[in-house]
This record gives C-alpha cells, structure tokens and sequence, in this order.
C-alpha cells in the first residue's frame, strides 16, 4: 500500500520565548519518525512522510495514499488532535487511529470523565476550574491533584500539582491559569499505585505499572533524571486484577470512540479499586521502553516495533474495509 506517515516533529514547533515549559513535549522526535517510516517500510509498504500541518494538504493529495498513518498531535486549540483527522476526512483518506469525535474527548479530560462516568467507569472525583478566585464549592477532599483540563504528555504537571489545602490549591489553580491559559481539572487524588495499559487494535497489552519518587509522573522529572520515574512490566497484580484493569481499558476505549492504538492511565487505591484517570489516543511510541510505557509493554508481549506498525496498520484496515495490497 501507499502510506503517508503525518506527524509533528518536536523540531518543527513553532516555539516562541512565551511557550510554557513542556508545552512542545507531546510532538514526536525524528527518532520515532524515521523508525515508524522504516517498519512500514519493512511490511513493504511505499512510505512517504508529511509534516501535520495545513501546508501539507495539497503534497499528501498529489500523493495519492490508500492510508494515512497518523501521530499528528496539532500545534494550537484545545481540540489540536482532531484537527488533521478533521481535514482527511473532507478529503476521504483513510487514516490510523481515533477519528474527530475521539481525538475531542479525549483532549478534553473533564468531558472524558463524564464519559466514564456514563459508562458506569469508575474515576476519581473532580470538578473544573476557571477562575482561581472563584473557585466553586464541592464535598471534594484532600489531597487534591490539579492539572489542565486539556493537554497531554504530563504538561502542566509539576510536583506542586498535589495540593494538600486550599491556599497550595489557590496556588496552583492561580499558575496553570496564568501559564497555560487554560481551564483547570481538579481531581480527589488516588493515594496509591499507578498504572498505565496499553491497546492495540482490541489486545490489551500486559500492564505496566509507573514508579515515581514523589508518588506521580510530573513534567518536571522529564528533565530531572534523578527524580525519574522507572517501569516495571508486567505489573505485579494477580490474574483477576489483571483482568479488571484490562476490561475497564476496553470499556474506556469504547467510550470514547478510540481506534487502532491508545493508551489508558490507571490507579489503585490502598483498598484495591481500580480507577480510570485519563487516555492517550496518540501514545509516544519512541523506540526505548525505558521512555515509552506503550512500546514496553508491547516489547512483554513478544512484539517487535515492526509488529505494532503491523497491528496498528491491520487493525485500521479491517476497520476501514480496506484491502491490503
């Protein structure tokens, strides 16, 4: 087949002085690019790659792909991963992963949660903020943990993000709202351990589990590799935990419309409740499972990097009713 590989490439951004820290962390190297382009090269595959943006439309039509194999995370808006799904399908190109509909909720955490919760999943408690001094009353308890209500890839996260009272909360509300200029998400913090479980096509893969000096992955130990966090997969839960997990990731995914590829972070509690925080539609695919808990976990399973293109690849062609050729 014919694959335009679309991605957004961290040395692409348009950066600028006023970027906030971490803002560009969710783009995808040249590394991850060049060894996606070379697996589907590898299937035999014709491969060309795009840059995600606008500019690239008329190049990818010209192009003539049977299947686009999209990790395009966007540049701008709270919807930013939507926006190349959106334009492929005006144009009727097929593509990998999460459509519109999937790539909005799940950038939209508070909209996702309810999602969840319509899904009778269980998550944690939260409520959404936009006004650090007004912020609204609730029978939330603390510890709370606060982050954006948009955006990914841990940005926005600092180990200030749990919050203990009401004036480390004001604090902390006050600084995303200044920094990112985005509505905030206010969660009853899970006091446990974190998971995180990877699904490709409709597999879950082995589960695995997040290690983390402070007790959570903040966007500050991205650069702090001293305070990093390490993966243990698989993760040391019985066969019926194991099962849980997995089940509730399938459900999430349905929920939320998700398709070939995606990714679910998970907690336990000390009492052993399972619950749902957030999705991944985009997951960071970098060829080290020190770095990328969804090629570790495939790495368990048995799978080569060439074997999650593949399953990536097959799980869209069967979707989308197209012949491989």
């Amino acid at each position: 087949m014919k694959i335009a590989l679309l991605a957004n490439l961290k040395e692409d951004a348009p950066a600028n002085p006023e970027d906030p820290p971490g803002c560009w962390d969710d783009l995808d190297d040249l590394i991850t690019v060049e060894t996606t382009q070379n697996s589907l090269s590898e299937l035999g595959h014709e491969v060309k790659y795009f840059p995600g943006v606008f500019n690239s439309i008329e190049e990818i039509k010209a192009f003539k792909p049977d299947l686009c194999f999209n990790t395009s995370e966007g540049h701008h808006g709270n919807s930013r991963e939507a926006q190349i799904p959106a334009v492929l399908d005006m144009l009727r190109i097929p593509y990998t992963a999460a459509g519109v509909l999937g790539m909005m909720l799940s950038h939209n955490k508070h909209v996702a949660k309810n999602q969840f919760l319509q899904a009778g999943l269980p998550t944690a408690k939260s409520m959404v903020v936009d006004d650090a001094k007004n912020i609204p009353e609730s029978n939330l308890r603390y510890p709370m943990f606060v982050k954006p209500a948009f955006e990914g890839s841990s940005i926005g996260i600092t180990d200030s993000a749990l919050v203990h009272n009401y004036e480390e909360l004001v604090k902390q509300v006050t600084w995303l709202i200044d920094t990112l200029h985005t509505l905030v998400l206010v969660e009853e913090y899970i006091d446990g351990r974190e998971f995180t479980i990877g699904i490709l096509g409709d597999e879950p893969l082995p589960i695995v589990e997040l290690f983390s000096p402070i007790g959570f992955y903040s966007n500050t130990q991205k650069e702090d590799f001293a305070n990093e966090i390490y993966r243990v997969c698989p993760a040391n839960l019985t066969y019926i935990q194991t099962k849980e997990f997995q089940q509730i990731a399938l459900q999430a995914k349905k929920a939320l419309y998700l398709e070939d590829v995606c990714r679910m972070d998970m907690r336990m509690d000390n009492a052993g409740n399972p619950y749902i925080l957030e999705v991944n539609p985009l997951p960071c695919m970098y060829p080290d499972p020190k770095y990328a808990s969804l090629v570790c976990a495939s790495y368990t399973a048995g799978y080569s990097y060439t074997d999650i293109i593949r399953k990536i690849v097959e799980s869209a062609c069967k979707r989308l009713q197209i012949r491989q050729k």
